[in-house]
């Protein structure tokens, strides 16, 4: 009696454990979306770079140039507001089942709040963010 006792409770507590809730895709969205960003606030474009659809594969020409935009654009962006101190998530919505708008903000060290939205568009089972139309 006191094996199932203590059996059923922990049989209980285990399958809450294994049968957790699943992140919704729009949550999924915006955390690839949060990781690209992330990417980009220590500096690490290529990082940022992995997250982008752009429709097919970039040769290493363009991907350098795309990379020296986004470090020029970087650049602008601190000598302006500062570096990026933090960066949120807000809201997603989906459109169907692949692409998603995802709403974020992002915090600057002058205190400047820029609040932005992103298409993001799920490529086979990975969420990237949409930079063309």
């Amino acid at each position: 009696m006191v094996g199932r006792c203590i059996f059923l409770p922990l049989l209980l507590l285990l399958s809450a454990c294994w049968g957790g809730k699943k992140e919704s895709p729009a949550d999924e969205a915006k955390a690839v979306l949060v990781e690209a960003l992330s990417a980009l606030q220590v500096g690490n474009v290529d990082g940022y770079v992995q997250h982008v659809d752009f429709g097919g594969d970039m040769d290493s020409l363009q991907h350098s140039v795309l990379s020296a935009l986004l470090r020029q654009h970087l650049d602008q962006r601190t000598q302006q507001r500062g570096a990026l101190t933090g960066i949120e998530a807000l809201d997603g919505k989906m459109r169907g089942d692949t692409v998603c708008t995802v709403f974020y903000q992002l915090t600057f060290a002058d205190s400047t709040v820029e609040v932005a939205s992103q298409k993001m568009v799920k490529v086979g089972s990975v969420w990237k963010i949409r930079v063309r139309n």
